[in-house]
């Protein structure tokens, strides 16, 4: 078993086709198909369900080794791309997962002194779930992750609360919840609600909380990303819950107003994430300890040196 033959073998799993890891790899399709069956050979034993590939569906094995495989393919990657900097052919790429709220409002400005500082540094930054991000993390796939999150356990994880980050009700300034003096749970049950996508930490949250109050929200629309909430709340189509750092213009503005979730229990935060043993890139450290320097009050033995 060679590198080679881990790469040909992960990427006919995430692309499907051995046309397209040929074309990836720069090699030809028998090559291709050379390097998965000395691969199986080599393993003794069968890591997809037909040897024609037309279809790609993995054996149980099959996906036990991908699990193995596509981390040293990811690490493989990264000491490649490492060495071009040394080499002086590459000034550096720092990927960066993160989620909704601080990829749009915490970490543009970041970004921005981060480059000044690092100048032709690429960053690629991939916004989705919290789930998928830690996921990519644990994975090599990203050198950091920025993630709004409920406590995260993980030996494997490296973890550092930057800044609460708790949800608010938002609604227009002529919503019967303006002029309320005191809102209760049952009363948010009597109006429409514009909820957060399936699977998001948001919804879970809002899930539990009504739960442990008796209440079902009205759902009018479920919706994905905080933009899109926003912009349905403003139309009218229900009252929300959002992230109270995400609405700030528009309090400023005067275009929504908020109160606090009645019975609400603080317990999220957005987080600063790395794998423990991934390398610390020359972009990694400064932009770790940018994050630190910005969002938390003692930095001292947070920071890296």
């Amino acid at each position: 078993m060679n590198l080679q033959q881990l790469k040909v073998f992960v990427l006919t799993v995430e692309l499907k086709k051995l046309y397209l890891v040929a074309q990836e790899l720069n090699i030809t399709q028998p090559t291709v198909t050379f390097h998965l069956n000395k691969l199986q050979e080599e393993l003794g034993i069968a890591l997809f369900h037909t040897k024609s590939y037309h279809v790609i569906r993995l054996t149980e094995a099959g996906r036990a080794f991908y699990h193995y495989a596509s981390q040293i393919y990811s690490l493989s990657v990264e000491a490649e791309s490492t060495m071009d900097i040394y080499r002086g052919n590459a000034a550096g790429q720092l990927a960066i997962g993160s989620t909704h709220t601080p990829a749009t409002y915490l970490l543009p400005p970041l970004l921005q002194a981060l480059q000044s500082s690092y100048p032709g540094l690429s960053v690629l930054l991939d916004v989705r779930q919290a789930g998928l991000i830690l996921e990519k993390i644990k994975k090599y796939e990203l050198d950091i992750g920025i993630v709004s999150n409920t406590r995260i356990a993980d030996s494997d994880l490296i973890v550092h609360p930057l800044l609460q980050d708790d949800l608010v009700l938002i609604f227009t300034p002529d919503h019967p919840f303006a002029d309320a003096d005191e809102l209760t749970p049952d009363a948010l049950a009597e109006y429409p609600f514009v909820s957060h996508e399936a699977g998001s930490i948001s919804k879970q949250l809002i899930d539990r909380w009504a739960d442990k109050h008796g209440v079902q929200l009205r759902v009018s629309l479920e919706i994905s990303g905080t933009e899109a909430l926003k912009s349905a709340v403003r139309h009218r189509l229900g009252f929300g819950m959002i992230a109270e750092a995400s609405i700030q213009q528009e309090l400023a503005e005067g275009k929504l107003q908020s109160k606090p979730i009645p019975g609400w229990t603080p317990e999220r935060h957005i987080y600063a994430v790395r794998h423990r043993n991934k390398l610390v890139s020359p972009a990694l450290h400064m932009f770790w300890n940018i994050l630190i320097d910005n969002y938390t009050d003692r930095p001292d033995g947070h920071r890296l040196s």
